[in-house]
This record gives structure tokens, C-alpha cells and sequence, in this order.
């Protein structure tokens, strides 16, 4: 399926890993084949629990004791060590390959120093280094992933660091060995666009500077056109299509990848709603027989039920495992997939004409016309709140936010992390006391101790609030019939639905889950569901404000689809107001009707989201947009060569 062996530095060949699990062997990768050239940057996408991260382990030989790779082969600059016992791999491990992973908080050791961390994995290839080198080469590292004051900052501990900072102190660790193969697993997704942008540049350069090959595992196909030069797309274990960027991008084969594309915001211009795969990967404890895609495909056979695909041929470079490849196969018109851009000014590309007619007003216009036509519902004035750091250090969380929010609108608030997003949405929330200005409720200030305990009851059950971690947000120990028909209980309300279980029910529906649902607990469902019942919970006593502080982060481009259809649906039919707080500027783009910019716990723009994305005022603004992924490779690369020449 590749050119010789000789040219590539790693390669799977027919890999199969499973697990062994109480409810039987879980099939995580099966049949793998997949190559890296020396020097090139591969991609993996695909959903959660698609075996993106496993296949990486698979290659490194991490794998937990309950996992065992029960065929295929792993060969190393042409090298079986597919035998290899853990002595043996030690030795490769951060000198052959070295792995950054998602969560820098928890690679990192919060008892040492960063200068310390990366010395200890110096000294774990080079035991016999001396002090002033050993020194002399944490300085070179740090400022290499570009730390800098690494003379000073080497004695910091990693809670002393942003998320940026600490990813790049990972890549540091990583690259402490010279090694050929650098593994980044989801490297970027909890991170703003802007830091982002950073990590993905930085991972470019150090790509060109020591020539290492790079496999990069992320969900974000607007990552993928940045940074890859070829692309691997996983489903239910399997590869199903490999190919250059180019060929993914501009000429994509598989169902699986459509659906990849169309889920994107930069895909729905002008539509009402995002493309969503119907369905959820199916679980690999049994895989289902012939093609695993068959039941989400709208293009499915009769032969996709029966018999499993090959890896067809489309080109040198371009592979697909799909039966619309079949010479016998009808002709199958692909959907049209035109990319717009988020650029600002300038961007006059084919599908990124305005969809709607909207006035060309300045931000104080636009605000001085809604004031006049619109009711506020949410009315926030000189908004103020500081945090303690230590005895002496106070830091200035908000300093002086105004901005209104109109019954029925969808207001966006943008910005990096610590701008002051989700202590704006805690005041409004009343989880946090401001240390002044007000906050009104249908002309009730909520920060006043005793109006809000005259009104506590109606406050309570018109404002609602979804967290980011669904996880830590619902109770463990109850199940969902009970998580949804809490509320009702608390507040002493009869459901409309008569009781609380017929309530639970329809409120689980609605969002898009059925009835089996009601008897699991939080930790039997995905992420995507528990998002869902976090939302069927905060909808059920149909509010008038809706709080969605980051709700969508850390799920997978076809979940947020669903997540983001499902609220404006929600929306349209229940006409609540919500303040949706994100990183993500493309979902804000396509589902907000205002939005507000902070940055250092200051509202620096605040208008109509079609105005902020195309005439920026502030340079802040203009940042954050220029810093968008792009899902267009050409686009991409257009962007690093103007950075490059500037």
C-alpha cells in the first residue's frame, strides 16, 4: 500500500490490539497498517474511542496490563521490536520516540521544579552529564519550545504556569532525548485558539529545525490542515482512509470523512443547523458485522451489512476502505464541501458571501439600536471581582464588564483562558459575589444579599447553568431518571408531565436520548451524553437564561455538531436567552447573534457577531480571529508564509 520500507522510520503492519475487560475482549485496533516517513508530520482523527491514542501506546509498547497486541508487527527504522520486552523498549523510549500528551497537568510532577523535571530526563539518557552542561542544556531546551527567561522561570513549579506554558515544559521533557519520533496526543484541545496557534507553530518549527517525524493525534480538522502533511482517519479500530492532506481535504472518498467535514462550522455557512452523524461508534466488544459505519451511513449498500470493505487504491498517495469504491458501486454524488473562511478582512472566497442582509453599524450603534427596541433581560454594570493569590497579590479576575444580554438572543463571550469568562458567568450565576457593580434580572440586582432572598425561588428556576465537565457536574451516585427529576424535587414543583419519572423521561427525548438511559449511572455513558443530560437537566424547568460555560470543549467535531444543533433547537422552541461562553470561535461564529470579547478581565469589544468577525476594531479581537484553524491546507499554508516573511 506504501512505497519501500526503507524510506520509512516506523510501520504497522496488520496490528490488532485488544483488551480484556469484565464484559469481554475489547477489539481497540484491528488490522492496522500505517507508515511514517522520516521527517513527516502524520495525523490521526476520528472520534472518541476510535483507538487513536491506543494505536499510538501500541507503537511505544505503553499499554496497560489488560491490553496485549494480538497480531501484526511493529518495525523501527526496519526493525521488528514487536517482541521487545520492556529493558529493551526503555531504551528507545525518549531517544527513538517520546510522547507529549492532552493533559500537561497531569505529565507534569507538581512537587519539582520545571528545571528540575527536565533535568531528570537529561540524565535518564545521558546519566554521566556534568552540571554546567546538564544546566546549559535545560536553558537550550526551554528556550528551544520557546520559554522564555529560562534562567528564572527553570525554578518555577508547573501551578506557576498558563496551559500553554505547561504544554510547551512537556515538549521540552519530550525532546530531552533527541528523539527521531515525536507521538502529541490531542496536544491542543484544552487550549485557547490563540495558544493554540502557538503550540501548533512551535511543533512546525522544532518539525523543521531537528527534522523529526511526527505522529499527531487530535479531533480538530482545522489542526490537521495546519500542521499535517499526510492524514490517517480512524473508525471503530480501523483505518478508513489514508491520504495527503490534499487528498483528504480536497478529495475525500469515505462517508466517515464527509461526515468528519460537514460536522465543521466552516462547512455550514448559511444552514440553520450543522451536519451531525446520526448514531454513536459502535462498541467493539462485538463489532458489528461488515462495515462497522454501515448503520450512520446514509450512503450504506447492502453489501456494507454483510461484507467488510478493502482498502481500495484511489491513487499513489490515496487509500479509502469503503464499497462506493466498487466498480459495481452506483455513482454516488459526494456532498459539496466549500470551506469558509474566518479571516476577517480581505477573505472574498466562494461560499463566504454574507448569508443574511445585516446593517453596517459600529458596535455603539448597533448596542444604541437594540437599547431602544429590544428587552434586556440580563443587565450587568461595572462588573468587578478580584481574587486573593497568596497574603500580598490580589489579581483582578473582572475589572469594570458591562454589556446587556435581550430576551431571546444568543450573546457569545470570547477570550483566552483567565480573560475572566467564567467568573463573569459565576457572578451572573450567583456562585461568586462581585466585589462591586450590580447585576440585573428583570430589574432585580442579584448581587443585593437581601433581594435575591426575596426572589430566591424564581431566580433558582429561570436561571440555569451547563458546565464544562459533565463529569464532576452530575452526582455519581444517582441515575439519570434521578439527576433530571432533582430539580423538581428541590424547588417542590409538579412536573407538567404529571410525575417525576413520566417528567424524566420526555426531558431525556427531547434531547436526543431514549428510554434505557434513565436507569444508567453518569459513568456508563459518553461524553456527548452526559453533556445531553447536564442540558435535559438544566432545560427542564425551562428557564429564561441558559449559562453554558464552555459546554463543548472537550468533545469530539461530530458530538459538538449535536450538541450545538440541540441548542439552538432548544432555543427556537423554548425562546430562552443564553450566554454561551467558548474558545472555539467558529461555533460562536455560527451560533451566537452578538458576542463580547475579554481579555485581562476587560470587555474590550462588544457587537454583532458578523461585524466582530469581519471589521475587528480592537487588536486583541483581530488576534484571536487570525489564530483560527483553518480547515484548508492551501489556506494554511498561505497564512505560515505570510507569518514567516513578516
Amino acid at each position: 500500500m506504501e512505497e519501500q520500507s526503507r524510506t520509512y522510520i516506523l510501520e504497522a503492519s496488520d496490528l490488532s490490539v485488544s483488551f480484556e475487560t469484565d464484559a469481554g475482549e475489547v477489539q481497540a485496533v484491528r488490522d492496522v497498517s500505517l507508515s511514517l516517513k522520516e521527517g513527516e508530520v502524520l495525523a490521526i482523527v476520528g472520534e472518541s474511542g476510535c483507538g487513536k491514542s491506543v494505536l499510538c501506546k501500541s507503537l511505544m509498547k505503553m499499554l496497560p496490563g489488560n491490553a496485549r497486541i494480538k497480531s501484526g508487527k511493529i518495525l523501527a527504522n526496519g526493525i521488528d521490536i514487536t517482541g521487545y520486552k520492556e529493558r529493551d523498549m526503555a531504551k528507545l523510549r525518549g531517544t527513538l520516540f517520546s510522547m507529549v500528551f492532552q493533559d500537561p497537568m497531569t505529565a507534569l510532577n507538581p512537587t519539582m521544579t520545571i528545571g528540575r523535571q527536565i533535568e531528570e530526563a537529561i540524565k535518564i539518557h545521558n546519566p554521566h552529564i556534568k552540571r554546567d552542561a546538564l544546566e546549559k542544556r535545560v536553558i537550550e531546551l526551554m528556550e528551544l519550545v520557546g520559554i522564555d527567561q529560562a534562567d528564572e522561570r527553570r525554578d518555577l513549579y508547573p501551578y506557576h504556569f498558563s496551559g500553554g506554558m505547561r504544554q510547551r515544559s512537556v515538549l521540552a521533557i519530550a525532546l530531552a532525548g533527541n528523539p527521531s519520533i515525536l507521538i502529541a496526543d490531542e496536544p491542543t484541545t484544552a487550549l485557547d485558539v490563540t495558544i493554540q496557534a502557538q503550540i501548533l507553530d512551535l511543533f512546525r518549527d522544532i518539525q523543521k529545525k531537528m527534522h523529526t517525524s511526527t505522529i499527531f493525534v487530535t479531533h480538530d480538522l482545522g489542526v490537521v490542515a495546519r500542521v499535517a502533511d499526510r492524514v490517517a482517519v480512524m473508525y471503530a479500530g480501523k483505518i478508513v482512509e489514508l491520504g495527503t492532506t490534499e487528498d483528504i481535504f480536497y478529495d475525500a472518498r469515505h462517508p466517515y470523512t464527509w461526515g468528519l467535514m460537514q460536522a465543521l462550522p466552516a462547512y455550514a455557512k448559511g444552514k440553520e443547523m450543522l451536519h451531525a452523524i446520526p448514531g454513536m461508534p459502535p462498541v467493539l466488544i462485538n463489532p458489528p458485522r461488515g462495515d462497522a459505519f454501515a448503520c450512520r451511513n446514509e450512503y450504506a449498500l447492502a453489501i456494507d451489512y454483510e461484507k467488510e470493505p478493502p482498502m481500495f487504491k484511489i491513487s499513489d498517495t490515496h487509500y479509502a476502505a469503503t464499497w462506493l469504491l466498487d466498480e459495481r458501486a452506483p455513482e454516488i454524488k459526494p456532498p459539496s464541501l466549500v470551506c469558509s473562511s474566518f479571516l476577517a478582512e480581505g477573505d472574498q472566497r466562494e461560499g463566504c458571501e454574507e448569508t443574511a442582509e445585516r446593517k453596517k453599524t459600529s458596535v455603539v450603534e448597533e448596542c444604541q439600536n437594540d437599547a431602544e427596541n429590544r428587552e434586556t433581560l440580563v443587565a450587568v454594570n461595572h462588573l468587578t471581582k478580584s481574587f486573593s493569590i497568596g497574603k500580598r497579590n490580589v489579581h483582578k479576575a473582572v475589572d469594570d464588564v458591562s454589556f446587556r444580554i435581550y430576551k431571546g438572543e444568543v450573546f457569545g463571550l470570547v477570550g483566552e483562558s483567565g480573560s475572566g469568562k467564567s467568573t463573569v458567568a459565576n457572578c451572573v450565576m450567583n456562585l461568586c459575589k462581585p466585589d462591586s457593580g450590580e447585576i440585573l434580572y428583570k430589574e432585580t440586582d442579584t448581587c443585593r444579599s437581601k433581594e435575591f432572598r426575596k426572589n430566591k425561588k424564581m431566580l433558582q428556576c429561570e436561571r440555569q447553568i451547563i458546565f464544562q465537565d459533565s463529569t464532576s457536574s452530575l452526582n455519581p451516585r444517582m441515575k439519570v431518571k434521578d439527576i433530571l427529576s432533582e430539580p423538581f424535587r428541590i424547588q417542590h414543583i409538579t412536573p407538567k408531565r404529571g410525575t417525576l419519572s413520566e417528567e424524566a423521561a420526555f426531558q431525556l427525548k427531547y434531547v436526543g436520548l431514549d428510554n434505557s438511559y434513565l436507569e444508567k449511572y453518569p459513568s456508563e455513558l459518553s461524553g456527548g451524553q452526559r453533556q445531553r443530560v447536564a442540558i435535559a437537566r438544566a432545560v427542564a424547568m425551562e428557564p429564561e437564561l441558559l449559562v453554558a460555560d464552555e459546554p463543548i470543549a472537550s468533545l469530539d467535531v461530530s458530538i459538538q455538531a449535536q450538541i450545538v444543533n440541540l441548542f439552538r433547537h432548544l432555543q427556537k422552541e423554548h425562546g430562552f436567552s443564553f450566554l454561551f461562553i467558548a474558545h472555539d470561535l467558529s461555533m460562536v461564529r455560527f451560533l451566537c447573534d452578538r458576542v463580547g470579547v475579554m481579555h485581562d478581565g476587560k470587555l474590550v469589544e462588544v457587537g454583532n457577531v458578523e461585524d466582530i468577525f469581519r471589521h475587528p476594531k480592537h487588536p486583541y479581537t483581530k488576534a484571536l480571529i487570525e489564530s483560527i484553524p483553518i480547515p484548508d491546507p492551501r489556506m494554511e499554508r498561505q497564512r505560515a508564509g505570510e507569518k514567516e516573511n513578516e
